[in-house]
């Protein structure tokens, strides 16, 4: 390994780092995160299939509330130093490199446990003496140890990969390890499959999983095709529940502005350029985010600009960054919602502002929009991207990461620009707006996922079954007929569909997915062993 390429990994694993912790900009995903460990050491290619491979089986790994999931990103970060400075096969790189998601996951919550809620406590110390500018700094300062948990550990896989030293400890393991680990990491995809299945947990539109299944077992269309399919049938969805709703003559009363109780004197105006200064410090949002008081640190951040306008005194603004220092969390896109309605709040209120209520305000809208945010953006909006991009990439493709990185970002912007400069306007009502309008668009989104998931287990499962089931003598020649043969005349792509089905019901039980990967890998290990799984 140069210096040019210790250097280039330091700086890419601390990008990835700060990523995980703000869920961002996605650097942290798989496929963004190989590829650039593939550009630090010269393999472009290598880095795209590792990051497409880890993608998919990490494709249902998200962070709802205070559960954290394993870490995906250091797992790709050793999986392509493993394989290109180690050598190693992409197969093998991967399953040996996925259990280490388990200790990104602890050097996640220790820091996020420990150091990130000593430098919040520093910062709230300065508010109480009137230092604002801590919360500032308090903020970015996290970004520090979120990059060095990922920069460290990269670094020391790094130094030891030497292709010699790890060819001499895989000398001493057995073939039927290494091979059956390359065996598993074909099927392992069908966890992230089945984590999305039981996230979105709507039995009722199993049809449209088995009709892109179907689809993708006896047709040529390729993925990007399913995704429009999906697309296509997601709107006659939509469709047919506008016109539903319409044939049910529902009324709706419109409900009126917060701040437009003629009682609200206001005196600021909030302006187009103050609500952008926070939408661009929500660029940044959750980089500080802890586990005592979860998203405190980066609300109280974003506000900071609408707070020192609002109040002039040094008393009450002082009180008031206090009210959003307490506890706060929400799904990091959504929360420009309560940012815009909470801008709008405590523009009528102005000196007169009910520090409790604005505080009952936050927490009421928090958990109705965390409950529309989770599954819709982690849950279907990019996993559904991720997939698509992933499939470009299996082959080396540089285009995949790059599409999946410009299309999250464009929705991430999108939902945050809109939702917060809407949400000023609307102010408390905008709930209310949406819970009309969500549920029938989540279910179109649904329809999507659905459809996508189910082409993707037919597509991108591989499970070969080569042990010979019987042989016959035709003339002279013996034929061998193999269980693969057999499965593939009842129907083709079967056995990924049954382990789908079979890890989501392991999923529903509360088994945990990373016992399922473990038990997928093994599995692997065995069916080589004894000659029942092929590579």
């Amino acid at each position: 390994m140069s210096l040019t390429q210790a250097l280039l990994i330091f700086l890419f694993a601390s990008i990835c780092g700060i990523g995980s912790a703000s869920e961002e900009f996605q650097t942290h995903r798989p496929l963004v995160t190989a590829t650039l460990i593939g550009i630090a050491l010269g393999d472009i290619k290598t880095g795209v299939i590792i990051g497409a491979q880890v993608e998919l089986i990490a494709l249902g790994w998200m962070t709802i509330g205070v559960a954290t999931p394993p870490d995906s990103t250091l797992s790709s970060i050793v999986a392509v130093i493993l394989c290109v400075l180690g050598k190693q096969s992409i197969g093998v790189a991967i399953g040996t490199a996925i259990p280490l998601a388990v200790v990104g996951q602890m050097l996640f919550i220790l820091q996020k446990g420990t150091i990130d809620v000593g430098i919040m406590h520093w910062a709230e110390r300065g508010v109480d003496k009137g230092e604002l500018w801590k919360v500032t700094a308090a903020h970015f300062i996290t970004a520090i140890p979120s990059a060095l948990r990922m920069a460290i550990p990269a670094m020391l896989v790094a130094l030891f990969a030497d292709a010699n030293i790890l060819n001499s400890i895989l000398n001493y393991v057995p073939e039927a390890i290494t091979k059956g680990l390359q065996v598993s990491s074909d099927f392992l995809v069908v966890v992230g499959y089945a984590m999305i299945l039981r996230i979105l947990n709507v039995k009722e539109m199993i049809a449209f999983f088995l009709m892109g299944f179907l689809v993708m077992t006896f047709s040529q269309m390729t993925l990007v095709g399913l995704t429009f399919m999906g697309i296509s049938l997601a709107l006659i969805y939509l469709q047919i529940s506008n016109m539903i709703e319409k044939a049910s003559n529902k009324t709706r009363t419109k409900r009126e502005h917060f701040i437009e109780n003629e009682e609200n004197i206001i005196k600021v105006k909030v302006t187009k350029k103050d609500l952008m200064r926070v939408f661009w410090r929500s660029q940044f949002y959750q980089i500080s985010w802890n586990y005592e008081r979860l998203q405190n640190l980066c609300y109280c951040y974003c506000m900071m600009p609408i707070l020192k306008k609002l109040y002039r005194s040094k008393e009450e603004l002082q009180k008031a960054v206090k009210v959003h220092l307490e506890y706060f969390n929400c799904q990091p896109f959504i929360s420009n919602v309560i940012l815009g309605a909470n801008i709008a709040v405590e523009e009528s209120m102005q000196e007169k502002v009910d520090q409790s209520g604005i505080v009952q305000i936050k927490i009421a809208l928090a958990g109705p929009l965390a409950g529309i945010g989770d599954p819709i953006i982690w849950g279907i909006i990019r996993p559904v991207i991720a997939a698509v991009c992933a499939g470009i990439s299996l082959s080396g493709n540089v285009a995949g990461p790059i599409l999946f990185f410009v299309m999250i970002n464009i929705v991430r912007l999108i939902i945050r620009y809109n939702g917060l400069m809407i949400a000023y306007r609307e102010g408390t009502s905008i709930i209310n707006k949406l819970k009309g309008a969500v549920p029938k668009y989540r279910s179109a989104l649904v329809v999507l996922t659905y459809t996508v998931i189910g082409g993707l287990v037919a597509k991108w499962t591989i499970i070969k079954v080569p042990f010979v089931l019987y042989t016959l003598t035709q003339g002279s020649s013996l034929t061998s007929y193999t269980v693969q043969e057999q499965l593939d005349n009842i129907m083709p792509n079967i056995l990924p569909l049954m382990l789908t089905f079979l890890i989501y019901w392991l999923l529903q039980k509360k088994v945990s997915p990373l016992i399922c990967m473990v038990g997928l890998m093994i599995f692997g290990v065995i069916g080589y062993s004894i000659g029942i799984l092929g590579i």
